[in-house]
């Protein structure tokens, strides 16, 4: 299985450290004992949590649903109850954790993060979403970011792949050093910036695009791809316990039946 780690598509659609927001708190080592334990019987239903306020908390509603009904199983959608700002250094993994436990069988909005290793009590599902990443500009004639000016300020979202990529690029050289990158951490805040003058570019995660944060009167010129980027884009799936092997294997063939499943 090729190693994965994640960070969680949170409240603030996971654009931050969870940048999705993902919660920049290292995910806890947790010893077998404590979760090879039996599991409260769903029944006929297949529980799935997620957490309310998301970017894409309308499609993983969706998604929840339709799984359910491939799997001739009733949905059962449970919002988790999460203070935001009440998260100590552990971030959100303990309530993930016991979510698991006791309320559901998986967690949806779990960003895949390629190459990296996940600690052995967790597991995720194929993708069920992938959705693109889109360059916001004030320069009408932006067709990539090769095409911006010389000393443009341009937003991205902080603790994300394609963050390191983009710092990457203009410690390279050449036509991108001139850039600046400006780190910011919800879509509000780069909407924020954006309508100051304080930056002339800014990536986003298309999904974003259509919240309350960024919905309403266009504030940039233009939308484009972000290449030369080859973090393109975010792919969303389904954490479960490394246990649950079996509603892992069933749970992928119902994304794999599911009609549509990367069109957002």
């Amino acid at each position: 299985m090729v190693t994965q780690a994640l960070r969680l598509t949170c409240a603030l659609a996971c654009i931050v450290p969870a940048m999705a927001t993902p919660i920049v708190a290292q995910i806890p080592y947790v010893a077998p004992e404590f979760y090879n334990t039996i599991r409260p019987d769903h029944g006929n239903t297949l529980p799935l949590c997620l957490i309310p306020g998301s970017a894409t908390e309308d499609f993983d509603r969706e998604i929840a649903v339709s799984i359910a009904q491939i799997l001739l199983l009733e949905p059962l959608v449970v919002e988790l109850d999460v203070d935001m700002d009440q998260l100590d250094e552990r971030g959100i993994w303990p309530t993930i954790f016991t979510a698991l436990s006791e309320e559901c069988v998986g967690v949806l909005g779990v960003q895949i993060i390629r190459g990296e290793t996940m600690p052995d009590w967790m597991t995720l599902s194929r993708p069920y979403l992938d959705a693109p990443y889109v360059l916001l500009t004030s320069h009408p004639a932006t067709r990539s970011l090769a095409d911006l000016p010389d000393g443009s300020r341009v937003g991205a979202p902080l603790y994300t792949p394609i963050d390191a990529e983009l710092m990457g690029l203009i410690a390279s050289g050449g036509s991108y050093a001139q850039l600046r990158r400006l780190p910011y951490d919800t879509p509000e805040l780069m909407r924020m910036l954006f309508e100051a003058g304080d930056l002339d570019a800014a990536i986003v995660w298309q999904p974003h695009l259509a919240s309350d944060a960024l919905s309403g009167e266009a504030f940039y010129a233009r939308s484009v791809p972000v290449d030369p980027l080859s973090e393109s884009t975010r792919e969303l799936a389904i954490l479960l316990r490394s246990e649950d092997q079996m509603m892992r294997t069933l749970i992928d063939d119902a994304i794999l039946a599911l009609p549509e499943p990367y069109i957002f």
